[in-house]
């Protein structure tokens, strides 16, 4: 078992989605933008040009949309809306198997998947090694495998099988957490790169429009401010349509990040109140007590017969 997703490779779901989705996404867009966008920009131009009004709330929104750089934006956008609903059904069956190892944790009237204490007070070192077999035996199924808890749960346990050590049990489960964590984070690496790329694309769109409408700066000053106006609706349109795209890209990495955190708060607050402060062999501590006791009850009769010889 290993907490990495295995999901690797082009037909893997991960794959597709940023591989073959990029792609898609591409197509989709320059097959919406070819059959709807542009021809209804067009038609609305043509008819702003006669005079005429379109009367339809969807011309000057196509108009807004008609250009190359506004067309990029949309489809890095759809790409990264699929990374992030990949993300968030992840966080969703996260969520789920906590809900089934922790119900009452997750305010649901279940039974565990694992009885940790199976009426006991206490997880001692016997039982931590069964429960880690049952643990790593029951993520063998379809919807248990490679998720954290298990995982986690079930190498902490072992740890405390093999080493009776509570500390080395509690440092093995929180650092599963923390590397968790961190690759939960370094995945959400492609995502801030298209709210960065995003924005960029649509300033590149309005150094091109200012430029067009430099180079046609003298048909302004002979009275014709049409290409002007053109190329300054590029320059202004397509920096709307980035900044806004990227605000709400960036609304939805916030809430999916958010998520993951939470999660993994979850997690710990789990495994520190139900397996940690559990990992405690009542019988093993009762028989060190005694023979500690034993121990200073034979050093006082020995220094007891020292004093009276």
């Amino acid at each position: 078992m290993s907490l990495r997703n295995p999901e690797r490779g082009l037909f893997s779901v991960k794959g597709l989605i940023f591989t073959l989705g990029l792609i898609a996404s591409f197509i989709f867009v320059g097959t919406l933008y070819g059959l709807i966008i542009r021809p209804g920009a067009n038609k609305a131009d043509l008819a702003n040009s006669y005079g005429v009004d379109v009367g339809s709330s969807f011309s000057s929104l196509f108009v807004i949309l008609k250009d190359y750089e506004q067309q990029i934006c949309i489809s890095l956008f759809l790409w990264g809306l699929m990374i992030l609903i990949y993300k968030f059904i992840l966080l969703n069956y996260e969520a789920k198997t906590l809900g089934r190892f922790a119900p009452e944790s997750e305010g649901l009237d279940t039974e565990p998947e694992v009885d940790l204490l199976a009426g006991a007070r206490s997880i001692t070192r016997e039982r931590a090694g069964a429960l880690s077999a049952e643990i790593d035996s029951k993520s063998q199924q379809q919807d248990l495998h490679n998720k954290i808890l298990p995982y986690v749960m079930a190498r902490g346990l072992e740890r405390y099988h093999m080493t009776g050590s509570v500390p080395e049990a509690t440092e093995t489960i929180m650092g599963r957490l923390e590397v968790a964590s961190e690759q939960q984070e370094s995945e959400l690496s492609m995502l801030r790169y298209l709210v960065w790329a995003i924005p960029s694309i649509g300033f590149i769109g309005t150094v091109r429009g200012i430029g067009v409408a430099l180079q046609r700066a003298d048909e302004a000053l002979q009275g014709d401010i049409s290409g002007v106006t053109s190329a300054l609706g590029v320059a202004f349109n397509s920096t709307l349509v980035a900044l806004f795209i990227s605000i709400v890209l960036m609304l939805l990495i916030h809430l999916l990040q958010g998520g993951q955190e939470g999660l993994i708060l979850r997690l710990q607050t789990f495994c520190r109140e139900q397996l940690i402060d559990k990992l405690y062999d009542r019988e093993e501590t009762a028989i060190r007590e005694q023979q500690t006791e034993d121990k200073e009850q034979k050093s006082a009769s020995q220094d007891e017969a020292r004093s009276e010889g």
